[in-house]
């Protein structure tokens, strides 16, 4: 009797048990499909897809089409193929787990992005008996971050905007100097030729060189003004850092001299080269240099230092030193925050720009600073491999 109530209960607790995974089973096929999941299994033997039916809604075709990995892989948008079979292959092959996001083309022309996340199940033989994961639409995330670098690189180009806008009056004089020089050369030059003769054609002539020359320095200054200020998007191209550190260094030098700074620019050797977006990180130079030049206005001494050296990191490291009154305690706490300026007539986003530039580049960012020895502002980069 016991053992029949026992038998009883044993079998109403099994078959309570399969109704209950049963349910559990449904619940997650139908929560997958309220969340937008598919999911899917390949066998690495004979390449045979399973995928689940709400496929449609996330790669834009019906499960029935996809019944192989070629089939699946002609869903992948095609500059995107060659990085998913890899990443398959290479899951396949280690037995672990898989993580990519691509893009998938639907019938109607429509592109979406999708991440892709499996794990390679093994047998007991060496190969994996098979492969589970699941997919599903980034779009709405990756439009975000379109929005977002979008909006970084507004505020990128503002900050150059604003640099240029603060050294307006500087820049004006300039370009005064040069026009000043070709309108004194032209003058003489009309001078020369109103009056024949061999000596006053040689002295028109080397006027008119002159006037040349100064046009070609006129024109060097407005071409730097309109690389540094054009709103483009990120061009990271291997770049020699001396190069970088010149360019830079004339842009922000200008009229400087007024205030007797005194420059010393070391922009290294010409064999180190980074990746980097030459336009952003002038910008980073012009605003440290310009922010040491600044604060060295009222100082007694006035020695601006621009070095650029290799360290043992396989990083290149350039550093801009004045001899000002240093950084304030109160201040260096929120020196990078943005829109925390001591200028009267600054925004603020220097700094804090520089700052997300270098370290979208890969590189650090900090200052040293003492009252007795000014500030200096330090930042890395990584050196491209030889």
């Amino acid at each position: 009797m016991v053992r029949g109530l026992a038998g009883t209960d044993s079998g109403r607790l099994a078959g309570e048990t399969r109704r209950q995974d049963g349910l559990s089973v449904s619940d997650l096929r139908e929560t997958l499909d309220e969340v937008g999941i598919c999911t899917w299994s390949l066998d690495p033997g004979t390449g045979q897809v399973t995928v689940s039916e709400n496929c449609r809604h996330v790669l834009g075709v019906p499960a029935r089409r996809l019944s192989d990995h070629d089939a699946f892989q002609a869903v992948v948008h095609p500059e995107d193929r060659a990085a998913r079979a890899a990443a398959v292959c290479g899951a396949l092959e280690r037995g672990g787990r898989y993580s990519i996001e691509y893009r998938v083309c639907k019938p109607g022309g429509e592109t979406r992005w999708v991440r892709s996340l499996g794990r390679a199940e093994r047998s007991r033989g060496p190969r994996p008996a098979r492969f589970r994961g699941i997919v599903y639409c980034i779009d709405a995330r990756r439009q975000a971050e379109t929005r977002l670098q979008r909006l970084q690189a507004d505020l990128i180009h503002v900050a150059r905007l604003s640099a240029m806008g603060e050294m307006a009056s500087a820049l004006a004089h300039e370009l005064n100097q040069p026009l000043g020089a070709i309108s004194n050369y032209a003058a003489a030059c009309d001078c020369f030729l109103a009056e024949p003769g061999a000596v006053q054609v040689a002295a028109a002539r080397d006027a008119l060189a002159a006037v040349a020359g100064q046009t070609q320095r006129a024109g060097a200054i407005i071409r730097r003004l309109r690389d540094f200020v054009t709103r483009g998007e990120t061009d990271r191209r291997f770049e020699s850092v001396a190069g970088l550190v010149e360019d830079a260094c004339v842009l922000a030098l200008v009229g400087t001299r007024e205030y007797g700074i005194e420059a010393r620019v070391d922009p290294g050797p010409p064999g180190i080269q980074v990746l980097a977006d030459r336009v952003q990180i002038q910008q980073v130079l012009v605003n440290l240099i310009r922010n040491a030049c600044e604060a060295m206005r009222n100082g007694a001494r006035r020695n601006l230092g621009v070095v650029a050296a290799a360290q043992a990191d396989r990083s290149v490291r350039i550093s801009v030193s004045d001899t000002g009154p240093g950084v304030a305690e109160a201040v260096a706490e929120t020196l990078f925050q943005p829109f925390v300026t001591t200028k009267p007539a600054g925004m603020g986003v220097g700094l804090s720009v520089s700052r997300s530039i270098v370290h979208a580049h890969g590189g650090r960012f900090w200052v040293d600073s003492t009252a007795a020895a000014g500030a200096t502002f330090h930042f890395t980069l990584p050196m491209t491999e030889d």
